[in-house]
């Protein structure tokens, strides 16, 4: 699947919950997902600094592949984080170079995420 699909795929899981809470339910379901966050990361230099709760990410490539790390304190965050792991992990640079994610724009997304939490994750993006 491309980058694109599975992302639909995220935002149809999403719509297809009829209410908030199951919706919101789902993201913190998506915690479990999210890959081991390898200990010597856990620095100061990985933390997004625009999140409220230590959340850490950091990007690597290994053989031309995209290897997404990242951990949060927050549930939801870690959720959303697991997402954009499944989104771009495994891709290569020029896939990643040339995708937009447009999870922050589309509401049943960002309607569960504070202000603080949305700007975290702008950041996080950026790195991507």
């Amino acid at each position: 699947m491309t980058m694109r699909e599975i992302e639909q795929d995220i935002l149809n899981d999403l719509e297809e919950l009829n209410d908030s809470i199951s919706q919101y339910s789902y993201l913190i379901a998506c915690a479990d997902e999210c890959t081991a966050f390898p200990e010597e990361y856990r620095t100061a230099e990985h933390l997004i600094k625009e999140c409220q709760v230590n959340t850490w990410v950091t990007l690597r490539w290994e053989d031309d592949r995209c290897r997404l790390y990242a951990d949060s304190e927050a549930l939801l965050v870690k959720g959303a984080l697991a997402l954009l792991q499944e989104i771009y992990e495994d891709r290569t640079k020029a896939e990643v170079e040339s995708y937009h994610c447009a999870l922050l724009q589309t509401e049943s997304f960002v309607r569960h995420f504070t202000k603080e939490q949305k700007e975290g994750l702008k950041q996080i993006l950026k790195i991507l």
